[in-house]
């Protein structure tokens, strides 16, 4: 059978592109399969081919063509290419905008740095502050301990807090009485034949000596600062008035108190009756006394004019 490409020559016509293309679309074994004629018909078990069939017709000849394989190939390299093609096409106009991404992407991420260590630097700082608040607190907390325990130590000394336990309660009256009532004269009705604030001064300082750890008189504590004085007839212990019978409680050992308040003048004449104005009511022990707290003056300091 002759090719497409002889028949062109045989025309008389120069082969073109066309014809160029036509003549190599075909496989080079259909022409030789064509030349060689009709093959014949393998007759299969129970069954006649058509080909050998009576009064068949010849052969029938398959249309030049391409085959299937080849169109595969084709369509699939023109897919590959035009999928690079376009591919290529989107990089190159993507390349801006991925470069805008990068540069976005790397300014974030140095802000995000940037502000890592902006976080790391404050909680550095809180650190710190909380381990001077917490030094600061131990501390305050070691100077409480410690005044506590100071107070606890002067408190007694200086008065400041109720003090209990055994002791000795002396009670001392005016010798002379109130003619209308027959009562105990009030402070206001002293005169020379009553106690006297030197009188109770000396029985308190007695007691004293005799290791008294409180003293009080008619329930008013004295501390180191109470003064027992005389204003306008009244006697004023810490500034504050008392009235016949005095009771004075004193804690400490009784039996020394006892010896410390007869051992004095006050006591010795006392016990005599001999002290002018006053007499002695009685001298009890007590194994149970309780002294109230004196009151607390709150210490000032000292300014200069102006401030």
């Amino acid at each position: 059978m002759p090719s497409p490409g002889s028949a062109a020559r045989a025309s008389g016509r120069l082969p073109g592109p066309l014809a160029v293309v036509a003549a190599q679309a075909l496989d080079p074994a259909y022409p030789r399969a064509g030349a060689a004629g009709p093959r014949p018909v393998r007759q299969r078990s129970g069954t006649v081919g058509q080909r050998g069939r009576t009064g068949a017709g010849p052969p029938a000849r398959r249309t030049p063509g391409r085959s299937p394989a080849r169109l595969a190939a084709v369509a699939l390299a023109l897919a590959v290419g035009l999928l690079l093609a376009v591919a290529g096409v989107t990089q190159r106009a993507g390349a801006p905008g991925r470069a805008r991404l990068d540069a976005a992407l790397t300014a974030e991420r140095d802000r995000g740095q940037a502000a890592v260590a902006v976080k790391a630097a404050e909680a550095r700082g809180l650190r710190s502050t909380v381990a001077t608040a917490r030094s600061t607190v131990a501390r305050d907390t070691a100077t409480q301990r410690a005044t506590a325990e100071a107070l606890g130590v002067l408190e007694p000394a200086a008065g400041a807090a109720t003090a209990p336990g055994p002791g000795r309660r002396v009670q001392i009256a005016d010798a002379a009485r109130a003619a209308a009532d027959g009562g105990p004269r009030g402070s206001g009705q002293r005169g020379a034949d009553g106690v006297t604030d030197q009188d109770l001064a000396a029985i308190v300082n007695a007691l004293w000596a005799g290791h008294a750890t409180a003293i009080a008189i008619d329930g008013v504590r004295l501390s180191a600062t109470s003064p027992i004085r005389t204003a306008g007839g009244a006697i004023l212990v810490d500034f504050q008035p008392v009235v016949s019978p005095y009771r004075v409680d004193a804690l400490g050992v009784p039996a020394a108190l006892l010896a410390a308040f007869f051992g004095s003048g006050p006591g010795r004449l006392l016990a005599d009756g001999d002290l002018s104005g006053a007499r002695l009511v009685a001298a009890t022990t007590t194994r149970v006394l309780t002294v109230p707290a004196a009151s607390v003056t709150t210490p000032r300091l000292a300014r200069r004019l102006g401030q």
